[in-house]
Formats: C-alpha cells, sequence, structure tokens
C-alpha cells in the first residue's frame, strides 16, 4: 500500500476542489463590484444600502463555507494516511489506544512514530503546529453554535493552546492581538480559511508525509530489533 501516492492524490483533488469550486464565487463579486451583467440594473432602494449586497455577502460566505469544507477533507486525509500508516504499511499498534489518543490522534502518531522513525521531530521542518490546528479547525467547521450565522469562532480552549491561530482573517488577529502577541479580546476570532491558508496547510502536510517516506527505512530497523531472539537449540549428548 503506498500511502504516500494516495496522501498526495487527495491533497491535489482538494487543491482542485477549491480553486474551481471559488472561481463562481470570486466571479460573483467581481460583477458586482463593476456593475457587469447579470448585476449591471440594480432597483431601486430608498435607503443607502449598496445594491446587490445581500448576494455579495453570499458569495463570500459560500467562499468560507468552501475553505472550512477543504480543511475539514485535510484533516480526514490526515488520519487516513495515519492509520495506513497504523495498520497496512508499518503495521504498529498503541498499547493503551484511549490514553494515547486522550488529546487527539495529530499527538498520537506523532509520538508513536517518533519512536518508530527514531526521532524527537527536531530534524522534522514541518510546522507540526500547524497540522494540529488543521484538525482542530476541522472540529469547530464541524460543529456549528450560532443558526443565525455560518461564521465558525474560535473557542478558549483552542486559543489557550494555540495563542496565534493560523486560520484568521489579518483583520482581526490586528484587532485582537495585544502587544504580547496573543489573543485580547473577549471576542473569540473568526476561524477563516483563505486561499493561501489553506495552500500552506496543504503543503505542511504534503511536506510531513514526504519527509515520512524518506525514512521508511527506520521503520524496517524499529521491526527488525522487535523481533524476539531465536531460542538457543539445545542437544542431549549421548555418554
Amino acid at each position: 500500500m503506498d500511502a504516500f501516492y494516495f496522501l498526495k492524490s487527495r491533497t491535489e483533488f482538494i487543491r482542485f476542489f477549491y480553486a474551481e469550486g471559488s472561481k463562481g464565487f470570486a466571479d460573483v463579486k467581481f460583477q458586482i463590484e463593476n456593475g457587469m451583467p447579470p448585476f449591471d440594473d440594480p432597483p431601486y432602494r430608498e435607503d443607502a444600502e449598496p445594491p446587490y449586497l445581500s448576494e455579495w455577502m453570499d458569495a463570500e460566505t459560500a467562499r468560507e463555507v468552501l475553505g472550512i469544507a477543504c480543511i475539514s477533507m485535510l484533516s480526514d486525509s490526515l488520519k487516513l494516511y495515519f492509520s495506513t500508516l497504523e495498520e497496512r504499511v508499518i503495521r504498529f499498534s498503541f498499547e493503551n489506544r484511549k490514553a494515547a489518543f486522550r488529546n487527539g490522534f495529530v499527538p498520537a502518531y506523532f509520538a508513536a512514530l517518533g519512536e518508530i522513525l527514531d526521532t524527537d521531530w527536531s530534524d522534522c521542518p514541518v510546522d507540526r503546529d500547524l497540522i494540529e490546528q488543521v484538525v482542530l479547525a476541522r472540529n469547530r467547521g464541524q460543529h456549528g453554535e450560532d443558526i443565525t450565522s455560518f461564521d465558525v469562532r474560535y473557542d478558549a480552549a483552542m486559543i489557550e493552546k494555540h495563542p496565534r491561530p493560523f486560520f484568521i482573517g489579518d483583520d482581526e488577529m490586528s484587532v485582537c492581538t495585544s502587544e504580547e502577541g496573543s489573543l485580547a479580546s473577549l471576542l473569540m476570532p473568526t476561524l477563516k480559511v483563505s486561499a493561501d491558508g489553506l495552500t500552506k496547510a496543504l503543503n505542511e502536510v504534503d511536506a510531513l508525509a514526504e519527509w515520512i517516506e524518506a525514512r521508511m527505512e527506520r521503520a524496517c530497523d524499529w521491526h527488525q530489533n522487535r523481533r524476539p531472539a531465536p531460542a538457543a537449540s539445545s542437544r542431549s549428548e549421548t555418554p
């Protein structure tokens, strides 16, 4: 089973899915902003609200929902990659799975693979903090809290663990960040997956898989070291 190949296939699909899906929403916003058909004949309004504001906001919300959907797919792809390494490629197990996964599957698999690949991860250039934030963003995105909005907000636990959240708009970060560099606002910031943010996350997941793939021979050594020594043969001597 080539887990690396199938993970790369998934990340490439997510790139395609976001790029193609976001085009239509970007086109709607561009047409509205430039008075292009079918938004070139706004209806009469007595208030000062810009024409087609609702349609513009729907297009922006749709792009944000698409970003959350893609992060969800990326998180699931990462989990499937790790579980495939566990069950079909390296073939390892957890002595106490419940305890190992108490803080999530990312720390659990990093700990297990660190032992197998003989690394403390200091030699790995991948942003492991971002990898974990992908999963946390997915978890938040799958559980809405307010029927009046599609917005996804960070919670206190996420901010405590990651004081500099990655999936956040520059405008909110500048407003919410204190002089010490941590979020200071009582209002939890909105979780936003931009095109650049998604690309960075995809690149980090790809880089992690490439790094693991390049060290697979260490997994063979790990298996070899775990094999029990052959029992010494005994022969009875005939007097």
